[in-house]
């Protein structure tokens, strides 16, 4: 009885092993690539989404700008009125102040006469008259004229930072004519006394809270023989000298047959008591 023949195993490739390999051979370009591919050739490019979304953002941002722009610009009048309104109010308060220190000194003139006509009734009235004088003349009260020294200082023509005057090289000068032997000073038409305050705002001076602008006229009264050379050897005035030879700093120096100091406009009677026996 014979067998039935049997098949003979299939053989097994050689490369078997290396199906991936293969595989990689078979299909060496990803199906993405293709199919972008593709789509190149048709004349269809991919938009990506990264350039979407730029797109967009540059949209969004050149809107935001616009609106920006278009707030300011209707803005700006209005902002450009309130800014004249309040200068224009800034200018009156200021004539109003001027108005009242005038008042002010015209009422302190006619107590004077009023006090002169009482003093003279009294027994020791002469006395009494000639100390209220040099009170009023030491407290700034009254106006003074008489022969002085007349100091006009400005910041340096390119003014720099370091060129610029500033509240303390004001209070220098002063310091150095008070210790030179003046009388009376003032600053720019303000009279100067122990309760005068000279500070800076900002890149301003003020004088009795009043800002002033360069250049500064110091008025100095008093002895026209010996007050420029004792100004000169004053710390105060080798200050200022310093500041004109090392900083381009203008100053000039001019003695003056007749000076007038005016009255500090802004004193008041703080205190007072009645003198003599109760």
């Amino acid at each position: 009885m014979t067998q039935p023949a049997t098949k003979p195993p299939p053989q097994r490739r050689v490369d078997a092993s290396m199906s991936l390999l293969n595989n990689l051979m078979a299909h060496p370009i990803d199906e993405g690539y293709a199919v972008a591919a593709r789509t190149q050739q048709d004349g269809k490019p991919v938009r990506s989404r990264h350039r979407v979304m730029l797109a967009v953002a540059a949209l969004v941002l050149g809107f935001l700008i616009a609106v920006a722009a278009s707030q300011n610009y209707r803005s700006a009048p209005e902002a450009e009125k309130q800014r004249k309104e309040l200068i224009a109010r800034i200018n009156q308060a200021d004539t109003r102040l001027t108005g009242l220190r005038t008042d002010q000194s015209r009422l302190a003139d006619e107590v004077r006469r009023l006090q002169a006509g009482g003093l003279t009734n009294a027994d020791n009235g002469v006395a009494l008259q000639q100390k209220l004088d040099d009170l009023e003349l030491q407290t700034g009260a009254i106006a003074v004229t008489g022969p002085g020294l007349k100091v006009v200082v400005n910041d340096a023509k390119d003014a720099d930072k370091e060129g610029r005057l500033l509240d303390v090289d004001l209070q220098q000068l002063v310091n150095g004519l008070w210790t030179a032997g003046a009388e009376a000073v003032s600053v720019n038409g303000h009279r100067l006394t122990s309760m005068t305050a000279i500070r800076g705002a900002g890149s301003a001076i003020t004088v009795d809270y009043s800002s002033l602008t360069p250049p500064y006229t110091v008025l100095a009264i008093g002895d026209t023989g010996t007050l420029p050379a004792r100004f000169a050897q004053s710390s105060g005035g080798q200050w200022v000298q310093y500041l004109v030879s090392n900083f381009d700093v203008r100053m000039t120096i001019t003695t003056e047959d007749s000076l007038l100091v005016p009255a500090d406009a802004t004193i008041a009677l703080r205190y007072a008591k009645v003198g003599g026996s109760k």
